[in-house]
Protein backbone atom coordinates (compact mmCIF):
# COMPACT_ATOMS: atom_id res chain seq x y z
CA UNK A 1 0.00 0.00 0.00
CA UNK A 2 2.73 2.38 1.03
CA UNK A 3 4.82 1.40 -1.96
CA UNK A 4 1.90 2.06 -4.31
CA UNK A 5 1.44 5.47 -2.74
CA UNK A 6 5.11 6.32 -3.36
CA UNK A 7 4.84 5.23 -6.97
CA UNK A 8 1.76 7.41 -7.49
CA UNK A 9 3.41 10.40 -5.83
CA UNK A 10 6.57 9.91 -7.87
CA UNK A 11 4.68 9.73 -11.13
CA UNK A 12 2.66 12.79 -10.20
CA UNK A 13 5.85 14.69 -9.42
CA UNK A 14 7.39 13.73 -12.72
CA UNK A 15 4.21 14.68 -14.57
CA UNK A 16 4.08 18.09 -12.90
CA UNK A 17 7.76 18.64 -13.55
CA UNK A 18 7.28 17.68 -17.20
CA UNK A 19 4.22 19.89 -17.46
CA UNK A 20 6.11 22.85 -15.98
CA UNK A 21 8.99 22.25 -18.34
CA UNK A 22 6.55 22.14 -21.23
CA UNK A 23 5.06 25.47 -20.22
CA UNK A 24 8.53 26.98 -20.02
CA UNK A 25 9.57 25.69 -23.42
CA UNK A 26 6.27 26.78 -24.95
CA UNK A 27 6.64 30.27 -23.51
CA UNK A 28 10.17 30.64 -24.92
CA UNK A 29 9.12 29.37 -28.35
CA UNK A 30 6.10 31.69 -28.37
CA UNK A 31 8.30 34.65 -27.46
CA UNK A 32 10.72 33.82 -30.25
CA UNK A 33 7.88 33.56 -32.79
CA UNK A 34 6.44 36.90 -31.63
CA UNK A 35 9.83 38.58 -31.97
CA UNK A 36 10.22 37.10 -35.44
CA UNK A 37 6.90 38.48 -36.63
CA UNK A 38 7.47 41.86 -35.06
CA UNK A 39 10.86 42.04 -36.72
CA UNK A 40 10.14 40.58 -40.15
CA UNK A 41 6.40 40.68 -40.79
CA UNK A 42 5.30 43.20 -43.49
CA UNK A 43 2.58 44.35 -41.09
CA UNK A 44 5.22 45.75 -38.76
CA UNK A 45 8.16 46.46 -41.04
CA UNK A 46 7.90 49.85 -42.70
CA UNK A 47 10.53 49.09 -45.33
CA UNK A 48 8.75 45.91 -46.47
CA UNK A 49 5.44 47.77 -46.43
CA UNK A 50 6.92 50.47 -48.66
CA UNK A 51 8.22 47.79 -51.01
CA UNK A 52 4.70 46.44 -51.34
CA UNK A 53 3.39 49.86 -52.28
CA UNK A 54 6.26 50.88 -54.52
CA UNK A 55 4.96 48.96 -57.51
CA UNK A 56 1.59 50.70 -57.28
CA UNK A 57 2.58 54.30 -56.65
CA UNK A 58 4.98 56.72 -58.24
CA UNK A 59 5.79 58.29 -54.91
CA UNK A 60 5.51 56.50 -51.58
CA UNK A 61 7.31 59.16 -49.57
CA UNK A 62 3.94 60.53 -48.57
CA UNK A 63 3.49 57.59 -46.16
CA UNK A 64 6.21 58.77 -43.80
CA UNK A 65 5.20 62.39 -44.35
CA UNK A 66 1.56 61.76 -43.49
CA UNK A 67 2.51 59.66 -40.47
CA UNK A 68 4.73 62.49 -39.25
CA UNK A 69 2.03 65.11 -39.78
CA UNK A 70 -0.59 62.95 -38.05
CA UNK A 71 1.80 62.54 -35.12
CA UNK A 72 2.36 66.31 -34.96
CA UNK A 73 -1.38 66.93 -35.09
CA UNK A 74 -2.05 64.38 -32.36
CA UNK A 75 0.60 65.98 -30.18
CA UNK A 76 -0.89 69.44 -30.61
CA UNK A 77 -4.41 68.18 -29.95
CA UNK A 78 -3.31 66.23 -26.87
CA UNK A 79 -2.05 69.42 -25.26
CA UNK A 80 -5.56 70.75 -25.01
CA UNK A 81 -9.13 69.64 -25.40
CA UNK A 82 -10.07 69.22 -29.05
CA UNK A 83 -11.58 72.42 -30.45
CA UNK A 84 -15.25 72.20 -31.38
CA UNK A 85 -16.56 73.09 -34.84
CA UNK A 86 -20.06 74.36 -35.47
CA UNK A 87 -21.17 73.92 -39.10
CA UNK A 88 -23.97 76.07 -40.45
CA UNK A 89 -25.42 75.27 -43.84
CA UNK A 90 -27.22 77.83 -45.99
CA UNK A 91 -30.14 76.13 -47.73
CA UNK A 92 -33.69 76.77 -48.97
CA UNK A 93 -36.92 74.72 -49.05
CA UNK A 94 -36.40 73.60 -52.64
CA UNK A 95 -33.03 72.05 -51.74
CA UNK A 96 -33.86 70.63 -48.31
CA UNK A 97 -33.42 67.10 -49.68
CA UNK A 98 -29.80 67.94 -50.46
CA UNK A 99 -29.36 69.42 -46.99
CA UNK A 100 -30.62 66.16 -45.52
CA UNK A 101 -27.93 64.31 -47.46
CA UNK A 102 -25.34 66.56 -45.80
CA UNK A 103 -26.69 65.43 -42.44
CA UNK A 104 -26.27 61.80 -43.55
CA UNK A 105 -22.71 62.32 -44.85
CA UNK A 106 -20.11 64.88 -43.81
CA UNK A 107 -22.39 66.92 -41.53
CA UNK A 108 -22.48 64.17 -38.92
CA UNK A 109 -18.80 64.85 -38.21
CA UNK A 110 -19.46 68.42 -37.07
CA UNK A 111 -19.82 69.01 -33.33
CA UNK A 112 -22.93 71.09 -33.98
CA UNK A 113 -24.87 71.17 -37.26
CA UNK A 114 -27.36 73.92 -38.14
CA UNK A 115 -29.42 74.50 -41.29
CA UNK A 116 -30.36 78.09 -42.13
CA UNK A 117 -33.46 78.37 -44.32
CA UNK A 118 -36.68 80.32 -44.80
CA UNK A 119 -39.11 77.55 -43.80
CA UNK A 120 -39.39 74.19 -42.08
CA UNK A 121 -40.92 71.10 -43.68
CA UNK A 122 -41.06 67.33 -43.16
CA UNK A 123 -37.72 66.93 -44.95
CA UNK A 124 -35.93 69.40 -42.69
CA UNK A 125 -38.15 69.96 -39.65
CA UNK A 126 -35.34 71.47 -37.56
CA UNK A 127 -34.35 74.14 -40.09
CA UNK A 128 -33.75 77.55 -38.52
CA UNK A 129 -36.13 80.01 -40.15
CA UNK A 130 -34.45 83.35 -40.81
CA UNK A 131 -36.43 86.59 -41.29
CA UNK A 132 -35.17 87.17 -44.82
CA UNK A 133 -36.83 86.89 -48.21
CA UNK A 134 -35.17 83.74 -49.57
CA UNK A 135 -33.60 84.85 -52.85
CA UNK A 136 -30.08 84.80 -54.26
CA UNK A 137 -30.05 88.60 -54.18
CA UNK A 138 -30.56 88.51 -50.40
CA UNK A 139 -27.66 86.23 -49.51
CA UNK A 140 -25.97 89.03 -47.61
CA UNK A 141 -29.04 89.49 -45.44
CA UNK A 142 -29.30 85.76 -44.89
CA UNK A 143 -25.68 85.62 -43.75
CA UNK A 144 -26.11 88.51 -41.33
CA UNK A 145 -29.23 86.99 -39.80
CA UNK A 146 -27.54 83.58 -39.52
CA UNK A 147 -24.52 84.98 -37.71
CA UNK A 148 -26.76 87.00 -35.39
CA UNK A 149 -28.70 83.81 -34.58
CA UNK A 150 -25.49 81.86 -33.88
CA UNK A 151 -24.19 84.70 -31.71
CA UNK A 152 -27.40 84.73 -29.67
CA UNK A 153 -28.07 80.98 -29.34
CA UNK A 154 -24.86 79.01 -30.01
CA UNK A 155 -21.98 81.37 -29.33
CA UNK A 156 -20.35 79.24 -26.60
CA UNK A 157 -20.91 75.86 -28.24
CA UNK A 158 -17.81 75.96 -30.45
CA UNK A 159 -14.42 77.57 -30.99
CA UNK A 160 -14.71 77.49 -34.81
CA UNK A 161 -17.72 78.25 -37.01
CA UNK A 162 -17.81 76.88 -40.56
CA UNK A 163 -20.26 78.22 -43.12
CA UNK A 164 -21.07 76.15 -46.20
CA UNK A 165 -23.64 76.06 -48.98
CA UNK A 166 -25.79 72.98 -49.41
CA UNK A 167 -23.81 72.00 -52.53
CA UNK A 168 -20.57 71.72 -50.55
CA UNK A 169 -18.82 68.61 -49.28
CA UNK A 170 -16.39 69.12 -46.38
CA UNK A 171 -13.77 66.74 -45.02
CA UNK A 172 -13.93 67.50 -41.32
CA UNK A 173 -10.80 65.55 -40.37
CA UNK A 174 -8.76 67.70 -42.76
CA UNK A 175 -10.41 70.83 -41.39
CA UNK A 176 -9.42 69.90 -37.87
CA UNK A 177 -5.89 69.19 -39.07
CA UNK A 178 -5.75 72.66 -40.67
CA UNK A 179 -7.15 74.44 -37.62
CA UNK A 180 -4.54 73.01 -35.24
CA UNK A 181 -2.11 75.50 -36.82
CA UNK A 182 -4.17 78.51 -35.72
CA UNK A 183 -5.24 80.08 -32.44
CA UNK A 184 -9.00 79.86 -31.96
CA UNK A 185 -8.96 82.73 -29.45
CA UNK A 186 -7.88 85.29 -32.07
CA UNK A 187 -9.94 87.14 -34.67
CA UNK A 188 -9.27 85.26 -37.93
CA UNK A 189 -11.07 83.67 -40.87
CA UNK A 190 -9.99 81.08 -43.44
CA UNK A 191 -11.10 79.86 -46.85
CA UNK A 192 -10.29 80.24 -50.55
CA UNK A 193 -9.05 83.81 -50.83
CA UNK A 194 -10.20 86.02 -53.68
CA UNK A 195 -9.06 89.49 -54.67
CA UNK A 196 -11.48 91.61 -56.64
CA UNK A 197 -9.46 92.86 -59.66
CA UNK A 198 -11.75 95.91 -59.90
CA UNK A 199 -11.19 97.33 -56.43
CA UNK A 200 -8.46 95.18 -54.83
CA UNK A 201 -10.69 94.06 -51.95
CA UNK A 202 -10.13 90.61 -50.44
CA UNK A 203 -12.68 88.02 -49.31
CA UNK A 204 -13.14 84.29 -48.81
CA UNK A 205 -15.25 82.38 -51.31
CA UNK A 206 -18.69 81.57 -49.97
CA UNK A 207 -18.98 78.51 -52.23
CA UNK A 208 -16.44 76.24 -50.57
CA UNK A 209 -17.21 77.99 -47.31
CA UNK A 210 -15.19 79.85 -44.71
CA UNK A 211 -14.23 79.34 -41.09
CA UNK A 212 -14.60 82.04 -38.45
CA UNK A 213 -13.41 82.13 -34.87
CA UNK A 214 -15.69 83.11 -32.01
CA UNK A 215 -13.91 86.46 -31.71
CA UNK A 216 -14.45 87.14 -35.41
CA UNK A 217 -18.19 86.53 -34.98
CA UNK A 218 -18.31 88.71 -31.88
CA UNK A 219 -16.72 91.62 -33.71
CA UNK A 220 -19.01 91.14 -36.69
CA UNK A 221 -22.21 91.13 -34.67
CA UNK A 222 -21.36 93.58 -31.92
CA UNK A 223 -19.25 96.07 -33.89
CA UNK A 224 -19.99 95.37 -37.52
CA UNK A 225 -23.77 95.29 -37.69
CA UNK A 226 -24.86 95.90 -34.09
CA UNK A 227 -26.66 93.09 -32.28
CA UNK A 228 -30.42 93.28 -31.73
CA UNK A 229 -30.28 91.50 -28.37
CA UNK A 230 -29.72 93.12 -25.01
CA UNK A 231 -25.98 92.41 -25.17
CA UNK A 232 -25.43 95.45 -27.38
CA UNK A 233 -27.83 98.35 -27.56
CA UNK A 234 -27.78 100.04 -30.95
CA UNK A 235 -28.08 103.78 -31.15
CA UNK A 236 -28.59 106.06 -34.12
CA UNK A 237 -24.89 106.94 -34.05
CA UNK A 238 -23.93 103.24 -34.00
CA UNK A 239 -26.06 102.63 -37.08
CA UNK A 240 -24.45 105.49 -38.96
CA UNK A 241 -20.91 104.37 -38.17
CA UNK A 242 -21.45 100.63 -38.71
CA UNK A 243 -18.57 99.39 -40.91
CA UNK A 244 -20.66 96.68 -42.56
CA UNK A 245 -22.99 97.18 -45.49
CA UNK A 246 -26.61 97.74 -44.43
CA UNK A 247 -29.61 96.02 -45.99
CA UNK A 248 -30.04 92.48 -47.26
CA UNK A 249 -28.99 92.65 -50.88
CA UNK A 250 -25.55 91.81 -52.16
CA UNK A 251 -22.96 89.05 -52.50
CA UNK A 252 -22.45 87.71 -49.00
CA UNK A 253 -18.83 86.61 -49.32
CA UNK A 254 -17.59 89.89 -50.81
CA UNK A 255 -19.53 92.02 -48.31
CA UNK A 256 -18.50 89.87 -45.37
CA UNK A 257 -14.83 90.04 -46.40
CA UNK A 258 -14.97 93.82 -46.66
CA UNK A 259 -16.63 94.08 -43.27
CA UNK A 260 -14.19 91.74 -41.52
CA UNK A 261 -11.23 93.63 -42.95
CA UNK A 262 -12.56 96.85 -41.40
CA UNK A 263 -12.94 95.02 -38.08
CA UNK A 264 -9.30 93.86 -38.18
CA UNK A 265 -10.21 90.21 -38.56
CA UNK A 266 -7.16 88.62 -40.19
CA UNK A 267 -7.52 86.65 -43.42
CA UNK A 268 -5.22 83.66 -42.91
CA UNK A 269 -3.59 81.49 -45.57
CA UNK A 270 -5.34 78.10 -45.62
CA UNK A 271 -3.13 76.49 -48.30
CA UNK A 272 -0.98 73.49 -47.43
CA UNK A 273 2.80 73.23 -47.18
CA UNK A 274 3.03 72.89 -50.99
CA UNK A 275 0.94 76.06 -51.46
CA UNK A 276 -1.93 73.97 -52.85
CA UNK A 277 -5.50 74.97 -52.11
CA UNK A 278 -7.53 73.29 -49.40
CA UNK A 279 -10.85 75.10 -50.05
CA UNK A 280 -12.03 74.49 -53.65
CA UNK A 281 -14.56 77.13 -54.77
CA UNK A 282 -15.28 75.43 -58.11
CA UNK A 283 -16.00 71.84 -59.00
CA UNK A 284 -13.09 69.42 -58.77
CA UNK A 285 -13.21 69.00 -62.55
CA UNK A 286 -12.97 72.76 -63.03
CA UNK A 287 -10.13 73.07 -60.54
CA UNK A 288 -8.07 70.38 -62.28
CA UNK A 289 -8.99 70.95 -65.94
CA UNK A 290 -10.12 74.58 -66.09
CA UNK A 291 -6.83 75.72 -67.60
CA UNK A 292 -7.52 73.37 -70.53
CA UNK A 293 -11.05 74.67 -70.98
CA UNK A 294 -10.22 78.37 -70.79
CA UNK A 295 -7.44 79.76 -72.97
CA UNK A 296 -5.12 82.41 -71.52
CA UNK A 297 -7.03 85.16 -73.32
CA UNK A 298 -10.41 83.93 -72.03
CA UNK A 299 -12.02 85.32 -68.90
CA UNK A 300 -11.98 82.74 -66.11
CA UNK A 301 -13.00 83.99 -62.67
CA UNK A 302 -10.92 81.42 -60.81
CA UNK A 303 -7.80 82.66 -62.57
CA UNK A 304 -8.69 86.36 -62.64
CA UNK A 305 -9.82 86.62 -59.02
CA UNK A 306 -7.50 84.21 -57.18
CA UNK A 307 -5.46 86.05 -54.54
CA UNK A 308 -2.54 83.65 -54.77
CA UNK A 309 -1.10 84.03 -58.27
CA UNK A 310 -0.29 82.26 -60.46
CA UNK A 311 -3.05 79.73 -59.91
CA UNK A 312 -1.69 76.19 -59.81
CA UNK A 313 -2.99 73.95 -62.57
CA UNK A 314 -3.75 70.32 -63.28
CA UNK A 315 -3.14 67.82 -60.46
CA UNK A 316 -1.17 70.42 -58.50
CA UNK A 317 -4.24 72.61 -58.13
CA UNK A 318 -5.54 70.98 -54.99
CA UNK A 319 -4.13 69.75 -51.72
CA UNK A 320 -4.15 66.09 -50.75
CA UNK A 321 -5.60 67.50 -47.52
CA UNK A 322 -8.49 69.28 -49.22
CA UNK A 323 -11.04 70.63 -46.74
CA UNK A 324 -14.02 71.48 -48.95
CA UNK A 325 -15.39 70.83 -52.44
CA UNK A 326 -17.99 73.08 -54.09
CA UNK A 327 -20.67 72.52 -56.73
CA UNK A 328 -21.33 69.00 -55.49
CA UNK A 329 -24.63 67.66 -56.85
CA UNK A 330 -27.10 65.80 -54.65
CA UNK A 331 -26.05 62.29 -55.62
CA UNK A 332 -22.37 63.24 -55.55
CA UNK A 333 -22.50 63.79 -51.79
CA UNK A 334 -22.79 60.01 -51.43
CA UNK A 335 -20.12 59.46 -54.08
CA UNK A 336 -17.64 61.68 -52.21
CA UNK A 337 -18.52 59.88 -48.98
CA UNK A 338 -17.67 56.54 -50.57
CA UNK A 339 -14.47 57.69 -52.25
CA UNK A 340 -13.09 59.35 -49.13
CA UNK A 341 -14.21 57.03 -46.33
CA UNK A 342 -14.71 53.64 -47.93
CA UNK A 343 -12.46 53.19 -50.96
CA UNK A 344 -9.00 51.84 -50.15
CA UNK A 345 -5.93 50.87 -52.17
CA UNK A 346 -4.96 47.22 -51.96
CA UNK A 347 -1.20 46.99 -51.41
CA UNK A 348 -0.72 43.20 -51.38
CA UNK A 349 -0.26 42.60 -55.10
Amino acid sequence: MLRNYKVIVGRTFLSCRGFSAGIGVGFILGLLVAIYFLEYSPCYNQEVFRDHLQGHSEDTSFIAEEASQMSDTSSRMSLKERDRILCWIVTSPKTHSRARLIRETWGKRCDTLLFMSSAQDEVLPDAIVLPVNDTYANLWGKTKEALKYIYTHHFNEAEWFYKADDDTYAVMENMRHLLTSFDASTAIHLGFRYENPNNGKHFMSGGSGYVLTREAIRRFVELGIGNVTNKVQMTSSTKKTSPCSPGHEGLEDAKLGSCLEKLNVTAEDSRDENEEERFLPFSLEEMICGHLKYKPEDYWMLREWSFYFPLKEDMKCCSRYTVAFHYVKDYQLKVYEYLIYKLRLHANL
